[in-house]
């Protein structure tokens, strides 16, 4: 831990009570106290009129053209983006992530990657999510749906959702709180009976931890960062929530809480 750090932990450790950090305020006042600000996640909107929407839109955006419907693609590239879709729904793409649909049927997407969808309401046409061996259909929900490997996942955090291997193959409804996964040898999606609420921490942008091993805490971590963690006194439990921009501070936090040494490997 740096000098900085040290003279500032305590300012932290405040907000720690009854073995919870109450991180984001005490990042938040800890940040406005020593003039830092923190990077706002762009979002673009392709449908606002003007001149810079339109140029944004040209940038984020691929226009193609097949039997007289243009096709549009939108993409993440290095960082997480958000976008505002025709009908109002709002889809983040995880970085390297795309979305495809028709001009015609804008309800009907092709993903590849990791996306969070926020879905607009709409009874008369359902919303379809089409990815490589997977098929998701709702009516207006909040949902993640990660397509980026050979194991399919959907988590929901609002609503209902169908997910299915094909439009045409027997699915699961999931719910709220509810998460599946899909392999290529699954014929139907299979029921995750604890679910991780941290599978959507790249779209909230924070982990949250209740009575958590640290065994678990570093697992999260580690997928996420894609860095390995050793650590002493793993059954330790943790609760609060960490902001996700910055792994130095979450060590160092973790590390104090817990009175526990983490290395990485």
């Amino acid at each position: 831990m740096s000098d900085f750090e040290d003279r500032h932990m305590d300012f932290v450790l405040k907000h720690y009570q009854e073995g919870r950090f109450y991180t984001q305020k005490a990042l938040e006042r800890f940040n406005e106290a020593h003039g830092i600000k923190q990077k706002p996640r762009r979002r673009v909107l392709p449908w606002v009129s003007g001149i810079v929407a339109a140029a944004a839109a040209v940038v984020l955006c691929v226009f193609l053209f097949h039997d007289n419907d243009q096709q549009i693609q939108i993409m993440a590239n290095a960082e997480v983006q958000e976008f505002v879709l025709p009908d109002g729904s709002h889809v983040t793409l995880a970085p390297g992530s795309r979305l495809s649909y028709s001009e015609k049927s804008p309800r009907k997407t092709l993903l590849e990657g990791k996306a969070f969808f926020e879905v607009a309401r709409d009874e008369s046409a359902p919303f379809e999510i089409s990815a490589d061996g997977a098929f998701v259909k709702v009516l207006g929900t909040k949902f993640m749906v990660d397509a980026g490997s050979s194991v399919k996942e959907v988590y929901v955090t609002e609503g209902k959702v169908l997910f299915a291997k094909s439009s045409d193959a027997e699915g699961v409804i999931l719910t709220k709180d509810m998460q599946a996964v899909l392999s290529q040898s699954d014929a139907v999606p299979v029921i995750v009976m604890e679910s991780d609420v941290n599978s959507i921490a790249w779209q909230r942008g924070s982990f949250i931890f209740d009575k958590t091993p640290l065994s678990k805490v570093l697992e999260t971590l580690s997928e996420h960062y894609k860095v390995s963690f050793a650590a002493t006194d793993l059954d330790k439990q943790l609760s609060g929530e960490f902001e996700a921009e910055d792994l130095d501070l979450i060590i160092s936090l973790i590390e104090s809480a817990l009175d526990v040494h983490i290395v990485r490997r």
